[in-house]
């Protein structure tokens, strides 16, 4: 399975098929100040996965990237440190927040609250342009897993739904997605036998529910995706031994995968 060591803060993703990455965020009426600006590119880049858990920041390349002074670069850091995406260690640095396995049991009925609610918003509103976005979306999902090419995976996973949630029409509610996201153990989902295979036909069914505009359906069907993951991913602990103590994970690579 392909896996990517800690890198550049943003990845190839708007390479690939010609894509460039979705926002949850996209579409706010007001412009976002400086300091919003950076705050969103460094966390859709975390969740996009293209930077990782347990990766170190650094800010001189970071304040390059956003063309910001240091000072402004350090408040973004504070901003995302606030909402548990990145822990500050005194001496070292600034590193992206490792991932509980545990808190994914938690975190999952908020999440089926929150994206079910986008869905149902979402699917009479999304254009065929959108709706044809997911159809690729899917279709490279697929192509991405019979590869094993786990940073595609995870960025048209993470674009896939992004669409749903930006066509709710709720910068409000897509705050509160993005936020949960990246606390959730997505990446251990990819090493359970199976899971990979029913995601993808997860994704199908709402695509299809979508497309029929029916947003019942689709709210189900979303709600189906996340509780099912979050079972499978404590199942896994259990059968791993792993508990609710032990420390977060810090991406696959620290799995050895």
């Amino acid at each position: 399975m392909e896996t990517e060591q800690a890198g550049p803060l943003v990845g190839d993703a708007e390479a690939e098929a010609g894509r460039g990455p979705v926002s949850p965020a996209a579409g706010r009426k007001a412009g976002p100040t400086k300091l919003e600006q950076g705050a969103a590119f460094l966390r859709e880049a975390i969740l996009r996965g293209d930077i990782r858990p347990g990766q170190k920041l650094k800010q001189g390349e970071l304040a390059r990237r956003l063309g910001m002074s240091p000072t402004p670069v350090r408040e973004v850091l504070r901003i995302l440190e606030a909402e548990g995406l990145l822990v500050h260690i005194p001496h070292k640095g600034v590193y992206v927040a490792g991932v509980a396995p545990a808190d994914s049991e938690e975190i999952a009925p908020i999440r089926v609250a929150l994206e079910s609610l986008a869905a149902r918003m979402a699917a009479p509103r999304l254009s065929a342009e959108d709706i044809a976005a997911m159809e690729e979306l899917a279709r490279s999902m697929e192509q991405a897993w019979q590869e094993m090419n786990l940073v595609r995976i995870r960025r048209d996973n993470y674009n896939f739904h992004a669409i749903i949630y930006r066509g709710s029409g709720s910068p409000m509610l897509c705050g509160m997605i993005e936020r949960l996201w990246p606390r959730f153990a997505t990446d251990l989902l990819w090493m359970i036998p199976g899971r990979a295979e029913r995601s993808i036909e997860q994704h199908r069914a709402l695509l299809q529910a979508i497309q029929r505009r029916d947003a019942e359906r689709a709210a189900e069907l979303l709600a189906e995706h996340i509780t099912t993951a979050a079972k499978a991913i404590s199942e896994f602990m259990r059968k791993q031994g792993l508990a609710a103590g032990e420390p977060g994970l810090a991406g696959l690579d620290s799995l050895g995968i």
